[in-house]
């Protein structure tokens, strides 16, 4: 009798209980996140999601959006393109307002058809390929915005930087066999026509290479001037260890980390002399940098990488254009998006071109005596 009154009082208060949940949730305003928090980027989906959670807490603390607190709703995509897919889906069925994603370049490009089916606006802003411009605003997909530059903007930086202030001429590129490392290896190549640089080989490989002691070794030989990266950090990070195991002594350039990871290898002496174009600085002397530093340091001990920073960015943003628009409605908060009145943590405008691409700043960043030196600060929307 007992454990049948036990599963009579279970079937009345479950649905109770379901009740009180749903209601709880609908007083919050459900954003997703799709992230790599497992595979190749797992370290760099943690530092994302350190800016997600400074801004949402930030956000909440100031009293919310339109009244509403906001909850994060986060879904592995392993930087996967068909787990970036299931996940989407997963977004779409829990009604998120906006996603927050997909990190990975290949990702990002195949969430970008499930969003626009969906009608939900996703910000990116680490993912690089300029196929995600090509393929966003006027080039079809409505729903993708981007507050970070592409390998495009950022090698037009680069380029520009080589060709004027350094000897730098000729150069071997290395990338990993993936939408983002051909991405950077393909705007390398376009610029450094451009710019009289010599490109003397280019290498792809498989993400996850465990050992790369026969390409350094090839490379090394041909003595080029530099060595262009355009890695994930895991394999960045094995890379550059087999270059000191081998003494290689040649700057680098492209797109690798100026820290994270790569920090042990500036301050060993590994990275003499190389030059970098990334989208962050913690350097930066702005408020809501200041912030962003202040915060990432109080909770996690650490900096705040570019990763961080887009988490943050793109949440405020977020949040921003919902309040503009003064709804959560999915349609409403794109619409507001584009024309969004918001500062970033650096202190530059985000505003949306015809492609919905807003990163124009570039950071070029120089290793010199161990030590990472913001170089300069391009604005190519000034251009």
């Amino acid at each position: 009798m007992k454990s049948y009154l036990s599963r009579i009082f279970l079937a009345i208060m479950l649905p109770i209980v379901a009740i009180c949940a749903t209601g709880a949730r609908a007083e919050s305003i459900l954003i997703g996140f799709s992230a790599p928090d497992t595979g190749p980027a797992a370290a760099a989906a943690m530092w994302q999601r350190w800016g997600v959670e400074i801004a949402r807490d930030e956000i909440n603390n100031a009293g919310g959006v339109l009244g509403k607190q906001i909850e994060i709703v986060s879904y592995d995509n392993r930087c996967n393109p068909s787990e970036a897919v299931n996940v989407a889906n997963k977004l779409a069925e829990a009604k998120v307002t906006a996603i927050i994603g997909a990190h990975c370049s290949s990702a990002t490009l195949a969430t970008m058809p499930i969003i626009a089916e969906a009608k939900i606006p996703m910000v990116e802003g680490v993912a690089t390929s300029p196929k995600i411009t090509e393929l966003s605003g006027v080039g079809g997909n409505e729903w993708t915005f981007r507050i970070n530059p592409s390998d495009q903007d950022m090698m037009v930086a680069l380029g520009r930087y080589l060709k004027g202030e350094t000897k730098i001429k000729r150069v071997a590129v290395v990338g990993e066999d993936t939408d983002f490392g051909r991405g950077g290896a393909g705007a390398f190549a376009e610029v450094a026509k451009a710019d009289g640089l010599q490109i003397i080989s280019t290498d792809f490989h498989p993400q996850n290479q465990p050992d790369f002691t026969s390409l350094l070794t090839r490379i090394q030989q041909s003595k080029p001037d530099a060595i262009a990266l355009f890695q994930l950090s895991g394999d960045q990070i094995n890379f550059l260890r087999n270059a000191m195991q081998l003494q290689v002594r040649i700057p680098y350039t492209g797109r690798f980390d100026p820290f994270g990871r790569n920090t042990p290898i500036i301050e060993a002496g590994g990275m003499e002399g190389s030059i970098t174009a990334w989208p962050y600085s913690q350097d930066i002397d702005y408020p809501a940098n200041k912030t962003l530093v202040a915060q990432t340091q109080q909770r996690y001990k650490s900096i705040p990488y570019l990763q961080t920073w887009a988490g943050y960015d793109s949440l405020r943003l977020i949040a921003k254009a919902m309040a503009q628009a003064g709804s959560s409605e999915p349609t409403k908060v794109r619409d507001g998006l584009k024309h969004a009145d918001f500062v970033s943590a650096m202190g530059k405008p985000i505003v949306f071109d015809d492609h919905n691409q807003a990163g124009k700043i570039v950071i070029i960043d120089k290793v010199e005596q161990r030590k990472v030196h913001l170089e300069s600060l391009v604005d190519l929307g000034a251009r």
